[in-house]
């Protein structure tokens, strides 16, 4: 027991649990604003304004994922301090040309893009798209950064101000019965809080900023060029697969369906944004460090998983007896089908939050091919799930168990592989 106990008392003091609770405290304060907000905002707005939210997302998260050419990913990589920097301004610039071109399409477009997914009102919001692109692709290039300089404490700030930013925005804008809208412009509120207080770390080299030339953007372009070349599609295709079941369901089911699914995954997504991503975020950097180090390396990787399996477990196990009730209690009875359908996706949703932050592996180890092919095995696994229920006519319920079979196996199978990747057998 004695043993045990100081077990333990070396891993809460270690480098790495540290670093995981500053940004698990600061996550789960700025989750537990919109938690507080949540039974004000399910009443405010509807089911079909919280759709239209999932829509708009979507195609900015689609967007938004490979803004900056997943050169953010490289950010982390070069060990000297000055290409990191230089590597934070190419993905910035990378995603301002990304969101002016998505600009000229949604001018173009935006009707004919609108009326596709089944909601034609959504085409006046799809104007914003561009900016929400541009804001996203920042953040997450200056998240990297942060990461890289070990600045958690100022992550943890920042998801903070995102929330605070975000859900206060939505709530004002909802009391003054400004219906979807306020959602949509709460979300752009979020990204412009939360990168002033990323941009803090960054500007502090400023010298070095000014002193970039293209020349240098261009050689570190080249140097980490398989970062586009493979691990952008793999994550276009992540994040397309993932919100393609909100476009499905908006155009083969209805809108309010829309906003159901989409609320049920929010908030049995919050253990991944709450937990796993702040894990993984520190995983990223340990792994990072101790990479030519083949035994630490999977030492660091087993830890890992077992950590996210024991939490995963204490978690989502409980909640899957309780959660419909919950939903009903505290968003309101007419959430009550969300809660049916959080319920039914609670064992994929387990598996995401271990899978989620040992997927950074294939990163770490440069294997951007292997990761592109991880992604088209996750994408397959969608499309056949979509296809399925749209050939045999599946009510919505039997979609759902579909997508929890057929990717829960997908997702077992690649942790394998990444297993065989820390242990240099890949």
């Amino acid at each position: 027991m004695k043993k045990l106990g100081e077990k333990f008392r070396k891993i809460i003091q270690s480098e790495f649990a540290r670093n995981v609770l500053t940004l698990t405290s600061g996550t789960a304060f700025a989750q537990v604003i919109p938690l507080l907000l949540a039974p004000i905002l399910s009443r405010i707005y509807s089911p079909e304004d919280f759709g239209r939210l999932a829509l708009y997302l979507s195609i900015v998260q689609i967007l938004g994922a490979v803004s900056s050419g997943r050169y953010e990913l490289a950010i982390m990589l070069p060990k000297e301090k000055k290409n990191g920097v230089q590597l934070t301004l190419l993905a910035i610039i990378i995603t301002m040309a990304v969101s002016f071109t998505t600009l000229i399409v949604v001018l173009f477009f935006s009707k004919g893009i609108a009326n596709s997914l089944g909601d034609p009102k959504l085409s006046e919001w799809l104007f914003f798209v561009p900016l929400s692109v541009l804001l996203m692709g920042i953040f997450n290039a200056l998240n990297y950064f942060n990461t890289r300089e070990k600045e958690f404490k100022n992550i943890a700030k920042a998801n903070v101000f995102k929330s605070l930013g975000g859900n206060g925005g939505q709530l004002v804008l909802g009391l003054v019965k400004y219906t979807s809208g306020g959602l949509i412009i709460g979300q752009l509120a979020s990204h412009f809080f939360g990168n002033l207080r990323m941009a803090k770390t960054f500007l502090r080299n400023t010298s070095v900023i000014k002193r970039t030339d293209c020349t240098a953007l261009k050689e570190l372009a080249s140097r980490y060029s398989d970062f586009p070349k493979f691990s952008m599609w793999g994550v276009f295709l992540n994040t397309t697969s993932v919100n393609l079941t909100n476009f499905f369901v908006s155009s083969f089911y209805s809108l309010n369906y829309v906003g159901f699914y989409s609320y049920s995954t929010r908030y049995i997504g919050l253990p991944i944004s709450l937990i796993g991503n702040s894990i993984g975020q520190v995983f990223f950097q340990k792994l990072s460090e101790e990479r030519n180090n083949g035994q630490k390396a999977y030492t660091i990787f087993k830890s890992t998983f077992k950590k996210l399996a024991l939490l995963g477990s204490i978690i989502f196990l409980p909640a899957f007896f309780i959660i419909e009730d919950a939903f009903v209690l505290v968003f309101g009875e007419r959430w009550e089908t969300a809660g049916q359908f959080a319920r039914l996706l609670i064992p994929l949703y387990y598996l995401r939050f271990i899978f989620g932050p040992l997927s950074l592996t294939n990163i770490v180890y440069e294997k951007q091919k292997l990761a592109l092919l991880c992604q088209m095995l996750i994408m397959a696994g969608h499309l056949i799930v979509l296809f399925s229920a749209w050939y045999f006519d599946f009510e919505i319920t039997n979609l759902l168990l579909l997508q929890v079979g057929v990717l829960g196996g997908v997702y077992l199978y690649l942790f394998f592989i990444l297993k065989s990747v820390v242990k240099g057998k890949i």
